[in-house]
């Protein structure tokens, strides 16, 4: 996906890589789940047959991944907790493979792998999505990223009755920081922030002559779309249309 330039500063590689490790450590708590889960079926599935050890072994790998990457969050951690799900699903299609030939059928219910195949394709597409911000979580430095983190969590804590330079959208999980320049934006479960100068924020706003606007941004992360009611639109307003040196 082609995106603005100005997503390359500092500042917003810095955002980038906090709502990439935030998507990272929700990833890994998916993995955790499905390798808890995949213990239990494990474990009742050796009784069946000790070939099923093999099952409970990929189980504890895929939890031992998952808790690497939400206590160390990086593509590496992401990457392997996709290649354990991965051989999870072929495990899965191996037994399916095995029971239709004992049962004496050439086919098998492919019902049953659906969550493997759920699980390795989510994960990967994470992992696909991070990609080109690998040497930017890699080589960040972690007081820089807990700076840009709570940049971001000040946002949603500061009252908004109390903060005129602050608009949020018609969703509550996106908010504004109007600043002297530029905007600083952020969602409430940092999945996406952005920092961007007034007049590249003026372009991603859509049917400006609406009462209320749309602000559309090609972001590095997927496209993002905010709308925002009458009251938090003419804030905006009011903002594009006032002079830098008169913003405190």
């Amino acid at each position: 996906m082609q995106y603005s330039p100005l997503f390359d500063s500092p500042e917003n590689q810095a955002l980038l890589v906090v709502c990439a490790r935030k998507t990272i450590r929700n990833a890994a708590i998916g993995g955790i789940v499905w390798g808890v889960l995949n213990l239990f079926i494990g474990y009742a599935a050796i009784h069946v047959t000790l070939l099923n050890v093999g099952l409970l072994a990929l189980a504890l790998l895929m939890l031992g991944t998952g808790i690497v990457a939400l206590t160390r969050p990086s593509l590496n951690a992401l990457l392997a907790e996709a290649v354990v799900s991965t051989l999870l699903l072929f495990w899965n299609i191996s037994v399916a493979i095995l029971n239709s030939l004992a049962a004496g059928s050439a086919h098998f219910n492919p019902h049953t792998l659906i969550w493997p195949a759920v699980a390795a394709v989510f994960l990967f597409q994470r992992y696909l999505k991070l990609g080109h911000l690998k040497e930017s979580i890699s080589g960040m430095k972690l007081e820089t990223v807990k700076e840009a983190a709570g940049l971001c969590q000040q946002l949603f804590k500061s009252k908004l009755k109390e903060s005129p330079n602050i608009a949020e959208a018609t969703s509550k999980r996106c908010r504004l920081r109007l600043m002297a320049d530029s905007v600083f934006c952020a969602q409430r479960n940092l999945a996406h922030a952005f920092h961007m100068n007034r007049t590249t924020f003026r372009e991603c706003i859509k049917d400006s002559g609406k009462k209320k606007i749309r602000v559309v941004v090609r972001h590095p992360l997927g496209k993002l779309t905010y709308a925002f009611d009458k009251k938090n639109s003419d804030k905006i307003r009011g903002w594009l249309q006032t002079s830098p040196a008169r913003i405190s």
